[in-house]
């Protein structure tokens, strides 16, 4: 189904960036209340820097619809190339990233994003049987179903379906929303039942450790001086292991990191504050007005007055 002006998925919550909360790459989603821990989101990635929702974690389960467009799903230990009409789930806990595959425009994802005791309290038989066994699962980081691929159809009609409560609510529709989301997370136990069967998952490997560390460090340090020293120095780490982690769990260098976390930054108070030019330089840790100009008319193809016009109009 296209995005179109007007339609259902055209008024829903959209993102354009991501938010995380100081000091680390947890994405902070404000909408989700304790009474009631769901969310549900548009994820347009034409708006995003480089077509990319950056790496990031939150401890929310996510269920993905590719409602149009293919996009690259990426962990830690797994990257897919997803075409339209493809669902899936990424754990809760779990780094993650997306990115538009091609240059062809409108890559939007419908997304459910709610914490695992949305499904059943904790505790419970329902919980021990039906949810911990695989969010507890931490060797399961993602799990897809392509158009063709087993029951791709049946999974996308009841994802789809359950937008379409949340989205037109009426009475009631809390309660439908659950039971709607728990059958498409019973879809996604079941597809997980072979690994599920392998025995108790694996302990986090000190590399996934200091990386999250260093994540964290960029998370709160990103507008000052800092160096590849300084984020190894982060996780206690050398240099070379720094470039390393990086280059294998998420397939760039800590200075790519380092600049596209900056550039995000920037895209960010740019579309959603009146800061002044200059102040969304300095704050983003990408410098001067001349140089935040230089260097972020080479990562998005316009100044930054000009991506502000785009996106506040």
């Amino acid at each position: 189904m296209p995005l179109v002006q007007g339609c259902l998925w055209a008024q829903m919550r959209s993102f354009d960036h991501i938010e995380t909360r100081p000091g680390g790459r947890e994405e902070v989603l404000d909408d989700i209340s304790e009474d009631f821990p769901y969310l549900s989101v548009l994820s347009q990635h034409d708006r995003y820097h480089e077509r990319t929702a950056p790496w990031h974690w939150h401890q929310e389960l996510e269920l993905f619809y590719v409602l149009e467009g293919t996009v690259d799903y990426a962990t830690p230990h797994e990257r897919l190339t997803l075409p339209e009409g493809s669902v899936g789930m990424v754990n809760a806990n779990v780094l993650h990233m997306t990115h538009a595959t091609d240059g062809a425009p409108d890559v939007n994802l419908l997304i459910h994003l709610f914490r695992p005791q949305f499904l059943a309290e904790r505790g419970s038989r329902v919980w021990r049987r039906c949810v911990e066994p695989l969010v507890s699962a931490t060797s399961i980081e993602l799990l897809v179903v392509t158009p063709g691929e087993g029951d791709c159809a049946g999974v996308r009609d009841r994802m789809y379906r359950a937008f379409e409560t949340a989205m037109g609510e009426g009475d009631g529709w809390e309660l439908r929303l659950r039971d709607e989301l728990s059958e498409v997370w019973l879809d996604f136990v079941e597809l997980a039942r072979p690994r599920l069967s392998e025995g108790p998952a694996e302990m986090p490997r000190p590399r996934e450790e200091r990386l999250r560390a260093m994540l964290d460090f960029v998370g709160r340090h990103y507008a000052e001086r800092i160096s590849v020293a300084d984020v190894a120095a982060a996780a206690f780490a050398s240099e070379r292991e720094c470039h390393r982690t990086f280059r294998e769990e998420l397939g760039v260098t800590p200075a790519q990191y380092l600049r596209d976390y900056r550039i995000q930054q920037a895209c960010r108070m740019l579309a959603h504050t009146t800061r002044p030019i200059a102040a969304v330089g300095e704050m983003s840790g990408l410098g001067t007005a001349s140089h935040f100009g230089q260097v972020f008319r080479a990562a998005m193809g316009c100044t930054p007055r000009e991506y502000r016009s785009r996106w506040q109009d």
